[in-house]
């Protein structure tokens, strides 16, 4: 019996993220508290629409995403069940109506007329940044919602660097380098788009992501400081369409993420997609949580 639980806590060690990282990681959360979010509804949408219209998105939502989360958290439910409408609030690209949002204790009052922060003329289009007012030290929520598409212009890791911002490159390539390790993609990092695998090219996707995310705190670290806010990342159906073991190549690399503190939220039709990385389920239905369930 001691043997057994012996071998059973050293395999447990050796599954675990052992990655020295080289920029500090601090975790991210989010906040909803008491969030709904009205829409009008025309006697055109009741008549022609192809889901059912009602006047709140979502109704009421108490939310909090990243304490005590260890792994991906599923948002599931049927069509317009209020799954993509609570993405888009999170990562700034709408107010609601009622309650308030906070990412990492900074509540959103209003949006910005301006240009999202960090976005840059290297921000692909299936990469979505909100306008969110925060200060410069702050992580952004991204959204991830469609396939990526790359040219063959620069290798792997120059790509994800110029994601970061200019002014602080030394802080970009140390960051590009830790998501690349941390997602399991070392071993491509001179690699281009098109020699990837259907797997890698996901995971090329969501680095690229992380450092969107991050690009307003990089401006502003410097080496003394306690850490980097790690990014929030919110997936609207993002693997719906794929198969199942392209989504299984990537549990590792995003179960590394979220246990270095990492938010990642994905809006999905099939949930059987994340086992293995998902540990929360909430279920929503008319705008409504229906169950908030924590599975391991």
């Amino acid at each position: 019996m001691h043997l057994i639980l012996t071998l059973a806590a050293l395999v447990l060690a050796l599954s675990s993220t052992a990655f020295e990282l080289a920029v500090p990681a601090r975790p991210s959360y989010v906040h909803i508290d008491k969030v709904s979010q009205q829409y009008p509804v025309t006697l055109f949408n009741k008549l022609f629409s192809s889901v059912p219209r009602r006047e709140y998105a979502i109704q009421d939502i108490n939310l909090t995403f990243g304490q005590n989360d260890n792994g991906v958290i599923l948002l599931v439910g049927r069509s317009a069940s209020g799954k993509s409408t609570i993405l888009r609030l999170i990562a700034g690209m709408e107010m609601p109506t009622q309650g308030c949002v906070s990412i990492n204790g900074q509540k959103v009052t209003q949006l910005h007329n301006g240009e999202a922060k960090g976005v840059t003329s290297s921000t692909p289009t299936w990469i979505k940044v909100g306008k969110l007012p925060q200060s410069s030290e702050k992580s952004q929520p991204v959204i991830l919602d469609g396939k990526p598409d790359f040219d063959d212009s620069l290798p792997l890791l120059e790509r994800i660097i110029q994601m970061g911002p200019d002014d602080n490159m030394a802080q970009s390539k140390l960051l590009a380098n830790d998501f690349v390790n941390l997602l399991g993609l070392d071993g491509q990092s001179s690699l281009l788009p098109s020699e990837l695998s259907p797997s890698e090219q996901y995971l090329f996707s969501i680095a690229c992501a992380c450092m969107a995310s991050v690009a307003p705190a990089i401006k502003e670290h410097n080496d003394d400081d306690s850490g980097i806010l790690y990014p929030i990342l919110l997936l609207d159906e993002l693997f719906d369409t794929e198969v199942t073991s392209t989504v299984e190549k990537c549990n590792k690399g995003i179960t590394n993420l979220v246990e270095c503190g990492a938010v990642v939220i994905s809006a999905t039709h099939r949930p059987n997609y994340f086992k293995g990385m998902s540990t929360r389920v909430v279920t929503l239905s008319g705008g409504k949580v229906l169950t908030d369930v924590t599975t391991s």
